[in-house]
């Protein structure tokens, strides 16, 4: 994997994003 300036931005938004989903349910 390549190194991104900002890995750790993407991470936390997919895991709100799952967050949201199990929240939801």
């Amino acid at each position: 994997m390549r190194t991104w300036k900002k890995p750790q931005i993407v991470e936390i938004a997919v895991g709100l994003e799952i967050n949201s989903y199990a929240c939801a349910d």
